[in-house]
């Protein structure tokens, strides 16, 4: 059993002087058991534990001693050495404490001479001159004044000297911070000292007895003199901005005390405090002291922080319990509350907003206490209507909702006490029908949930007035409150209240009715609504209530599980029985009552309100249901499931062997999950199942080794502990099995993230740590090559997590490299790393330094490197690892080094060459990649290593030096000549011109047209070369030609700034500092610092590309943490220096500065923030003041128009600045100075002023008001409502919707409504009409939302309006000659109609008793929808006119067929008509009308069915799509043609469109093949349906359509294909699954077989689709197949919704099961086998891989694959053929099939031991496509070869077990001879 170790006490050791140790040695005793002796033997031990021991032996050992021993000289010198030895320990040793404890059970005689020899040793503490002690000494004063008698004696004895003392440190220590100014490490110390200081003085005056009387107060008492002064100081710094607000805040409690202690007669201390806090002190009448001391209180204009800190003071110092101040203190706590009001609107600094509402919240707490016995006024001034109560209510409705989470939490506890302040003003009545509860209630339930303080208040008044009434007053509230849950921002706030609310509601129902009946109540109040969500909810919802309402509704009411589970068991069987009948599953979007169960059960197990796993499998769940869930279509139910299995509230729960069975099937396919959440969640899982294993296993071997034969009744486990530990050692062996095989070849990332990722968890949690005995499992046992092999080939992954988790993997284990590979296999390996540095796709760099690293710390480097050392440093064999690792970090850095000097001098002649062939950005890299992973500050060999980090150094600025010049470009991405001809090459010449002067090498100083071999010469600009290419052999290496392009040179260079940057980041963050240069210690001295920063000055400043100056960034950011915390005043310095240096540079900018004004003042921004950043949060923020004023500044409006670019550059930091979340509350006081500037920038001529501060301002706008979530934007302001501008009056409507209240919107459309002109008016402007229009429109839109509708008045309301809009029916009409506002005013009336079209109560509709249809029918009769248009008329918002008119058209028609009995009369114009329309604007829109309504009647949803009015179209619609030629509306009528029965309409072809339904058929399937692909998706499902109709109409005639079904199938073949669109893919999916029955899985098969193994082909295709929406629709497929009456015994999982991992699976067995069926095996055995080989072009593929001559594109990654595992197709395959061929009754393939396979798959073989042969060394790093295309087909092949060997006889089942992948060397030689190759 694991059990926690107890945290060791760290005790210092205490220590005496000399001279005290000589006494006591002077006075201890020879039989040593005198008190010196004691004390002696416990000064000379090192350990402090052990010096507690004697230190309490102290006083039992005085206890012997009579009174006469106080005489004793012993006994005296040694209480003298203790009060010495208290004085001397620290504040927070133990020690400290245990001595007072014991000090404070002396006898009484020894008291007089302890408090004289404590008091002398205090004094010479009081006498100590050292400013940086001081903060000791008044540590001591502080602890003696805490439970220790002593102490407090020599306090009081010496009360004089400590307030002296106390007065002379604070005025000291404030003057040396004055005086270390920049010092931020000293000054926060000394800012602490003075806190401390502040604090101790306040503890005096509460504590020392002296101050409870009045001798001290005379004014020459020396007592009284120092209180003066000390008042005096705190005044001082009560009004001293510079310190820090806490020592403020500190200090204005302090005066208030000292005031309430000095001031006599203390009745008049309210009046006085009060007239300080309101400025209204008489100096007449206030004492002289008072005067002197706090001057600057009575007479000064005292600041709004220091009065805010007086009301703490106020609050916390004085006594207003039971009234004690008596009408005084009610009249001041009055005053307090108006001040703090006054505060409220006049402070706006963050901080100070904090300290606020904390007072704020004290002031409450203090009305309460007076409250419980004040007078009538006071309860009149405080009641809930009072004005008092009311703006503090609006305190909380402003700040409920802040950002700070503190200062959201005190407006709870303001509310909180409200409530109570009412209740007590109102006590004896009753509280219930009190108007003030009444009222608020009503006020929060109407607010809009997603008011945040909402909550929170209402979860007040629950524990106030009790949930009863609030659901009284409306009982859908817990559902409401749930609805909201889907919001991630609302779901703390919605639980809380939830948890609230139940748990009061379950009190009072208790108290209120019998058992029986409340819980049925209650469980309908609060848990039905809950299991709706979590059956029905959406996805976001279901997530929340599960992990933040259920665990608290089971917590509080565990019995209400069984209640779940019962309703939850009986909807999944009702599902299921529904299913049976109904195949299509829905969504995978759905979790179902399956889902919640799952999650229910989960949640109860983890919380423990599950006894057993056992009783869970056994009472409440089946062990199918688990399996489903395991494999369920929507990965959160097979989370919860997993969750179910493996977490329990108890660590040591015996696993069962059915739970381990479960965790294994999970595994198998669940690995390739593409969610990274959900395969997180898997790994954290699975380790806590690992986890619970590992400590009951412990527990089990305990048991077995106590071989105890009578277990008590309440056992772990029922079986013996050997038998459940074996089992323990079987399944995570088996575990590991699995995880090993899925790291074949070609497997997905997905896959091999999840199973490194749990192997780690494996190898971290079986680990055998020094002192433990056994563990169940260990790792190591189960590595052997093959797996360490597999494990390495990982590295070769394009993607870094994979890299680094099989790195870490490979460190946790203890077999090293040395056991599975010789020296020339490592030696390879460390060649392919070096080859792989140097590569020029990025990736390949990565791969180096994982390598590098892991020959490192495994010392598997070549022996030839040690030559890099010195003879001094070389090592031997017996060496510690650290030293090993050390040493061979060094040897590879020095080796790296040498290496890129090399190619830093060819760099220097040619970039064009170093880009090409050698980017040395991998080089710097793998450095850096070595330094991070090696301690560097316990480093051994620092001699050996300075020089390195000295040369390091240098090669990085020569190297950016080299690579600068394109950096720095103003134009970097085009800085190569990319064209060949003569003008390409001049204008590249101008840019080189402009970067002359920064340019430092030859290639820059023309330009430079390219030819073969190295002729970088510039012979003639008018030559034309056709490949721009070099061909170049360095260092004895291959000769390599690829193409040099602008990509390579850019990549190349700021890819090595960027290296340069994180090297350079992180030698400062890692490296010991030197700090003088003579130290031995450091790697980095002080000037090497400065250099690095003036480095990242110079490159953040001038730099233009950003991948560039953001990694700079990342670098400097580190070099500005270290340096803030960096002891060395100097370095600390250079932050501000340099701030103040950019800062002036950036003022004296102009267009010829160095400084990049464009690009947003590229890394300008970056190097500010950096600085700024990294300064320390709890200080003074002074830098950040600095800049914020400089930058202010010059943000503003300039005169000069030539000096815009310092105004520029301060706009881009400005945004930079706010959008910086580090900077966090510390940057909103400038938000408003920040907007001016932005604001008044658009003002500005200047394009560059007016683009910054738009940016600026979307900046400032999210600062204010939080990432913009919604669809829509609607924060921009209406000032707009009439531009002349189209989208900016669009923009302003859509704006004015949330100003506008929601009951305000009806009489808000009414006024707009008002002001559009009337017909008779003569002058007006169609951009005002159009911009009053639109805002009624938008407004009128969000007051129809469904939600309003609840409302009363909501009916009356829209009447009104409409009567209102009848008034200006001419803007709908033709007298408005204008179409845009005649289209707006029409989509007003359609909106209308839209929301008042029923009846009311069985009266007419409210449109129809208005008349509003006549007016209607007179629109369109009138329009030139019925009149037509002129020829070739045009105008502007034609189609958006043609549209409106439309949409409104259609409504009336089916008005007025609803009222006429579904006949068209009355109708203007009818739907035949509008089809034939020339417009298809027109078309479109009734054609989407009519689809809208088949696609209702054919899904079942209509009231109806079809409309009487819609029927026998079928004609209609044939013609229409016979000459349709515009290509949407001819899409809709192919979907309304699919949407209706061809029963009805494809008879009518022939006489219709004079094609028979088979010549329909073939024009349906010409359309699929040759259309775009919306068309051809639409095409190919009609084609399937009317396929699908002759097949089972026409079964006599099947044999006249074959060639067409032939055609069909080729057809669907066709569209899986993945280079077609998403779209053509799910419409083959709808096909095959339509069609399922039919084709599929048909008993009797229609199609040949060949055709039908195409389709099912198909399927297999769609289910390893890269995209996930296909292979969740291609999972229905299957899940349709295998639930027919014929197939659903294939499998256990009929009518389930199962994954597509494990739908392959299964469709492979259902089609297994069906060749039997059919009988056709032996013809389907070929075919099958060809699957399984694959394709004869993928061989192909890789021979010509092989061969092609390599291509550099830099971007292009190696093959992905993100799902699709072509090998565990294989797998799938391989299990269910040899499943299939070990049953009897099937007759093998003909001789000549069986031979012509087998010849194919040897000549496979063959070839494929030639291609591994030709492969070089080390090819899975250096040739990893290559290898990995020949590892893939070559399982293929062997897998083949297996399955002929059974057929033969040749191999038994034992053989074809074997893991298909499995690379055995005894496996692969049977088969290829290249086996070393593919190991």
């Amino acid at each position: 059993m694991g059990v926690k170790k107890k945290k060791e006490m760290q005790v210092a050791v205490l220590t005496i002087c000399h001279q005290d140790l000589e006494t006591l040695k002077s006075f201890a005793d020879v039989e040593g058991k005198n008190l010196a002796s004691l004390l002696l033997r416990c000064v000379q031990l090192t350990d402090g534990v052990s010096q507690i021991h004697y230190v309490k032996q102290i006083v039992p050992l005085l206890e012997k001693v009579d009174e006469n021993g106080v005489c004793d000289p012993t006994i005296q010198s040694c209480l003298d050495i203790l009060a010495g030895i208290y004085l001397s320990l620290s504040l927070k040793n133990p020690l400290k404490k245990v001595l007072a404890s014991s000090l404070n059970s002396l006898p009484e005689f020894f008291l007089p001479e302890a408090v004289h020899r404590f008091t002398s040793r205090l004094q010479e503490e009081l006498n100590t001159t050292d400013l940086y002690s001081y903060r000791k000494v008044i540590d001591n004063i502080s602890s003696c004044m805490e439970n220790f008698n002593l102490g407090r004696a020599g306090v009081n004895n010496l009360l004089k000297n400590v307030l002296h003392f106390l007065q002379k440190s604070l005025i000291e220590i404030v003057e040396e911070n004055r005086k270390c100014a920049g010092n931020h490490i000293i000054q926060t110390q000394l800012m602490n000292d003075l806190l401390v200081g502040i604090r101790v003085s306040m503890m005096l005056v509460q504590k020392v007895q002296d101050f409870q009387g009045n001798l001290w107060k005379a004014s020459s008492s020396p007592i009284w003199q120092n209180m003066c002064g000390l008042l005096s100081i705190f005044t001082k710094f009560l009004s001293d901005d510079d310190l820090l607000q806490t020592v403020q805040s500190t200090s204005g409690l302090a005066i208030i005390l000292f005031i309430k202690t000095m001031f006599h007669p203390s009745e008049k201390i309210p009046h006085l405090i009060s007239s300080v806090l309101l400025h209204s002190v008489d100096c007449t009448s206030v004492p002289e002291w008072f005067m002197s001391s706090c001057r600057s209180l009575c007479c000064g204009n005292v600041s709004g922080s220091a009065v805010l800190f007086l009301c703490q003071g106020t609050l916390a110092m004085l006594d207003w319990q039971n009234g004690s101040m008596g009408r005084s203190g009610e009249a001041l706590l009055l005053d307090t509350a108006h001040v703090l009001f006054t505060l409220s609107s006049q402070i706006k600094e963050p901080t100070l907003e904090m300290f606020l509402s904390r007072i704020m919240a004290s002031w409450t707490n203090s009305a309460i206490q007076v409250l419980e016995s004040s007078s009538p006024s006071l309860r009149d001034s405080l009641n809930g209507n009072s004005s008092i109560v009311g703006r503090l209510l609006e305190y909380v409705y402003t700040h409920w909702e802040h950002p700070l989470d503190a200062l959201r939490h005190q407006t709870k506890i303001m509310f909180k006490n409200l409530l109570q302040m009412h209740r007590l003003t109102v006590e004896g009545a009753v509280l219930v029908p009190d108007p003030f509860f009444v009222k608020l209630t009503e006020s929060l339930l109407r607010l809009e949930w997603h008011i945040k303080g909402k909550y929170m208040c209402l979860g007040c008044l629950v524990e106030c007035i009790g949930i009863e009434h609030i659901l009284a007053i409306d009982e859908t509230i817990p559902s409401q409150i749930l609805e909201v849950m889907g919001d991630q921002s609302l779901v703390p706030y919605a639980s809380d209240l939830l948890e609230t609310m139940f748990k009061n509601h379950k009190s009072h129902l208790k108290s209120q009715t019998a058992e029986s009946y409340w819980i049925d109540q209650w469980h309908e109040t609060w848990v039905s609504p809950l299991l709706f969500i979590l059956c029905e909810g959406n996805l976001d919802q279901k997530s929340y209530v599960i992990d933040y309402y259920l665990p608290k509704l089971l917590s509080y009411s565990p019995e209400s599980l069984q209640y779940m589970v019962k309703i939850l068991q009986t909807s999944i069987d009702a599902k299921t029985g529904q299913e049976q009948s109904f195949p299509s599953l829905g969504s995978c979007n759905s979790r179902g009552a399956l889902g919640a169960l799952m999650a229910c059960l989960r949640i109860a197990r983890a919380h423990g309100h599950l006894q057993s796993a056992t009783d869970t499998w056994e009472n409440l769940v089946s062990g199918a249901r688990i399996k489903q869930g395991l494999i369920h279509q929507h990965c959160q139910v097979r989370i919860d499931t997993l969750g179910l299995l493996c977490e329990s509230n108890r660590s040591t729960e015996i696993v069962s062997m059915e739970e381990m069975q479960w965790i294994q099937f999970f595994i198998t396919y669940n690995l390739n999950s593409q969610s990274p959440g959900v395969r997180q969640q898997i790994c954290s899982l699975l380790k806590k199942l690992f986890c619970r294993i590992q400590e009951s296993s412990q527990v089990l071997y305990k048991l077995e080794q106590n071989k105890s034969k009578h277990e008590p009744e309440k056992e772990l486990t029922k079986q013996h502990p050997s038998i459940s530990l074996q089992q323990y050692k079987n399944f995570m062996s088996s575990i590991c099995n699995s995880l090993f095989e899925a790291l074949f070849p070609g497997s997905s990332y997905s896959t091999r993230f999840s199973a490194l990722t749990i192997l780690g968890s494996i190898a971290e949690v079986f680990h055998v740590p020094e002192g433990r005995i056994y563990t169940v499992y260990q790792l190591n046992h189960d590595i052997d090559v093959g797996r360490f092999q597999a494990l390495m080939e990982c590295f070769t992954s394009t993607f870094e997590d994979v890299k680094m988790l099989a790195f870490d993997l490979l460190m946790k284990l203890s077999k090293t490299a040395v056991h599975f590979q010789d020296s020339e296999k490592l030696q390879g390996l460390f060649q392919a790393a070096l080859a792989l540095s140097t590569s020029t796709k990025p990736y390949d760099c990565v791969t180096a330094s994982y390598l590098l690293n892991f020959l490192i710390w495994q010392d598997a480097l070549p022996s030839s490197l040690s030559a890099y050392l010195t003879q001094q440093v070389a090592c031997g064999d017996g060496d510690r690892p650290a030293t090993v690792v050390e040493r061979n970090t060094l040897m590879v850095i020095k080796c790296l080094m040498e290496n890129l000097e090399e190619e830093v001098y060819q760099a220097e002649n040619s970039l064009l060459q170093a880009a090409a062939s050698f980017p040395m950005y991998g080089r710097v890299h793998c450095i850096t990649g070595a330094l991070q992973k090696l301690p560097l500050n316990s480093l051994q060999l620092v001699s050996e290593w300075r020089p390195v980090v000295e040369k390091l150094l240098l090669m990085s600025y020569r190297l950016s030096t080299v690579v600068s010049p394109v950096i720095q470009s103003s134009s970097p991405e085009g800085l190569i000549p990319m064209d060949t001809d003569s003008e390409s090459a001049s204008r590249l010449q101008m840019i080189l011109n402009e970067i002359q002067p920064r340019d430092t090498n030859d290639y820059f100083n023309q330009a430079k047209i390219l030819k073969e071999h190295d002729s970088f010469d510039m012979k003639d600009l008018n030559a034309s070369v056709v490949n721009i290419d070099i061909s170049t052999e360095i260092k004895g290496k291959e000769v390599k030609t690829c193409d040099v392009t602008a990509q390579m040179v850019l990549v190349c260079c700021w890819r090595s700034m960027k290296e340069v940057a994180l090297l350079l980041g992180t030698l400062c963050q890692l490296l010991p500092m030197q700090p003088v240069p003579e130290s031995s210690d450091g790697l980095l001295t002080v000037e090497q610092v400065k250099e690095i920063g003036d480095y990242f000055k110079q490159h953040l400043l001038q730099s233009r590309h950003r991948g560039a100056f953001e990694l700079a960034y990342t670098g400097f950011v580190k070099l500005t943490e270290v340096l803030n915390r960096c002891p060395n005043v100097s370095l600390q310095k250079l932050l501000e220096q340099w701030l103040w240096s950019v800062l002036e540079e950036i003022k004296c900018s102009d267009p010829s500065s160095k400084l990049c004004a464009t690009r947003r003042s590229a890394g300008i921004p970056f190097y500010i923030q950096a600085l700024l950043a990294s300064e320390p949060k709890k200080g003074k923020m002074d830098l950040l003041k600095i800049t914020m004023k400089e930058l202010i500044s010059l943000a503003g409006p300039t005169d000069d128009l030539q000096s815009t670019v310092p105004q520029v550059h301060a706009l881009n930091i400005l945004r930079a600045l706010f959008r910086d979340t580090r900077l966090g509350e510390n940057i909103i006081p400038y938000v408003a100075d920040g907007a001016k500037a932005a604001i008044l920038g658009f003002t500005s001529p200047v394009w560059a002023v007016r683009n910054s501060s738009t940016l600026l301002f979307s900046a400032l706008i999210t600062r204010i008001f939080g990432v913009k979530r919604a669809k829509d934007e609607l924060s921009k302001t209406n000032r707009c409502g009439h531009s002349p501008v189209y989208h900016s009056r669009e923009m302003a409507a859509r704006a004015l919707v949330p100003f506008v209240m929601i009951d305000h919107i009806p009489n808000t459309i009414r006024t707009l409504l008002a002001t559009l002109p009337s017909c008779t008016d003569q002058c007006f402007r169609q951009n005002h009409i159009h911009g009053t229009l639109l805002q009624v429109f938008h407004l009128l839109q969000a007051y129809s939302d469904p939600k309003h509708r609840t409302n009363s008045d909501f009916q009356h309301e829209l009447t009104d309006i409409t009567v209102c809009t009848k008034a200006k029916l001419w803007l709908a009409k033709r007298q408005n000659p204008c179409l845009v506002t005649r289209a707006v005013y029409i989509d007003i009336l359609f909106l209308l109609t839209c929301c008042l079209n029923k009846s009311v109560k069985d009266n007419q509709p409210v449109l129809e008793s208005l008349g509003f249809w006549e007016e209607v029918r007179g629109i369109i009769s009138g329009s030139e929808l019925i009149t037509g248009f002129p020829c070739a008329f045009k105008a502007p918002g034609l189609p958006q006119y043609l549209e409106s008119l439309t949409r409104l058209t259609i409504a009336a028609v089916w008005a007025a067929a609803a009222k006429s009995g579904e006949r068209e009369r009355d109708v203007p114009i009818s739907f035949s008509q509008l089809l034939e329309s020339a417009f298809p604007e027109v078309r479109s829109l009734t054609l989407e009308a009519l689809l809208e309504k088949f696609l209702s009647a054919a899904s079942g949803l209509g009231e109806k069915g079809l409309p009487p009015l819609l029927c026998n179209m079928g004609e209609k619609f044939l013609l229409l799509a016979m000459k349709e030629n515009h290509p949407e509306c001819f899409c809709k009528i192919l979907k309304i043609l699919h949407c209706m029965d061809p029963g009805e309409w494809l008879p009518q072809t022939e006489h219709c469109v004079h094609l028979t339904p088979k010549e329909f058929l073939i024009w349906t399937m010409d359309v699929a093949s040759n259309e775009r692909s919306e068309i051809q998706s639409v095409a190919l499902r009609l084609a399937s349906k009317v396929i699908s109709h002759h097949m089972q109409t026409c079964v006599e005639n099947r044999e006249l359509i074959a060639a067409e079904l032939k055609q069909w199938v080729q057809l669907v073949i066709l569209s899986c294909e993945d280079h077609l669109p998403t779209e053509s893919r799910l419409a083959v999916v709808e096909v095959l699954t339509s069609t399922a029955p039919l084709f599929l899985t048909n008993p009797h098969p229609i199609l040949e077989l060949q055709d039908t193994l195409a389709l099912w082909k198909c399927v297999l295709t769609l289910l390893q689709s890269e995209e996930q929406a296909v292979r969740d629709a291609a999972t229905e497929t299957v899940t349709t197949a295998m639930s027919q009456e014929n197939t659903c015994q294939s499998t256990e999982f009929a009518f389930c919704q199962v994954d597509a991992s494990i739908a392959l699976a299964l469709a492979l067995a259902v089609l297994c099961d069906l060749l039997q069926q059919w009988n056709q095996l032996a013809p389907g055995l070929p075919i099958l086998l060809g699957w399984l080989l694959g394709d004869s072009d993928d061989l192909v593929v890789c021979v010509e891989s092989m061969h092609q001559v390599e291509e550099d594109y830099l971007f292009e990654k190696a093959e992905v694959n993100f799902w699709a595992e072509t090998l565990i197709f294989v797998k799938y395959l391989c299990k269910h053929l040899f499943c299939l061929l070990s049953k009897s009754g099937w007759r093998l393939p003909s001789p000549e099939m069986l031979c012509h396979l087998q010849r194919m798959v040897s000549e496979q073989c063959r070839l494929l031991s030639q291609l591994f042969r030709e492969l070089p060394p080390a090819a899975e790093f250096v040739k990893t496509v290559e290898f990995t295309r020949l590892r893939i087909q070559e399982e293929r092949t062997l897998a083949c070869l297996k399955l002929l060997a059974f057929l033969e006889g040749k191999e038994g089942e034992d053989t074809l077990v074997l893991s298909v992948w499995d690379s055995s060397a005894e496996a692969r030689q049977l088969t290829l001879p290249r086996t070393e190759a593919a190991c």
